[in-house]
């Protein structure tokens, strides 16, 4: 099965996890660390969940489908096979994303092995084939990040608004950010203020 890859906006979105272990902490926690609100239910948790109810709502009872009713996102991470199945058929039956973790592919999306640096963030699935060649993917690919990627992206997005304000042309504001980039990367991520002038003016003027 083929997934699609595609980023969400979890800020202030209801997300549950359903299980207590150490496969839904590490859920929970990735969850939290793009701003979720994050509600974790089981009849009991594991240590790293626990030292973090000030930022994790913690309910210790069983799955209840009303735990559905005001969900964004579930995570199916219980030890119970039967449990994980009845909350996947139920948030298929209301149209909720579901991440099954004993069975992904009973699930309607996949939680990926991800890296994030800045605003880069970067995704990489097995299609739930195998988590460890996902997780060596990622670190090769994290390996190949420079780290001053993160201040390159931060300068250009800064820079965005005031190019297609000056630059009507789709193509050559096209051209102005891969120049842009091409400078940025020789010079390890210290654009000025006069690069961007000098790159737009260079560019727009060549039409």
């Amino acid at each position: 099965m083929a997934y699609f890859p595609f980023f969400v906006d979890l800020k202030g979105k209801e997300c549950y996890v359903f299980g207590g272990g150490a496969v839904a902490s590490r859920k929970a926690l990735a969850l939290l660390e793009f701003e979720a609100e994050v509600t974790v239910v089981a009849p009991k948790v594991c240590d790293e969940i626990w030292q973090r109810r000030e930022k994790v709502m913690v309910l210790l009872r069983e799955y209840r489908e009303e735990d559905l009713d005001h969900a964004f996102f579930v995570i199916a991470a219980t030890d119970r096979a039967e449990v994980n199945a009845r909350i996947s058929k139920a948030c298929d039956e209301r149209g909720l994303m579901v991440n099954r973790v004993d069975q992904p592919e009973s699930g309607s999306c996949l939680f990926p092995a991800y890296i994030r640096q800045g605003d880069i963030t970067v995704g990489v699935t097995t299609s739930g084939k195998s988590p460890v060649v996902a997780g060596r993917i990622k670190k090769l690919v994290e390996s190949q990040i420079p780290a001053y990627y993160q201040g390159l992206v931060q300068v250009l997005g800064n820079c965005r608004e005031l190019v297609k304000q000056r630059v009507p042309s789709e193509r050559v504001r096209a051209r102005i950010f891969k120049r842009l980039v091409d400078l940025g990367e020789e010079k390890e991520g210290n654009l000025t203020q006069e690069d961007i002038e000098v790159a737009i003016k260079q560019e727009a003027g060549s039409e």
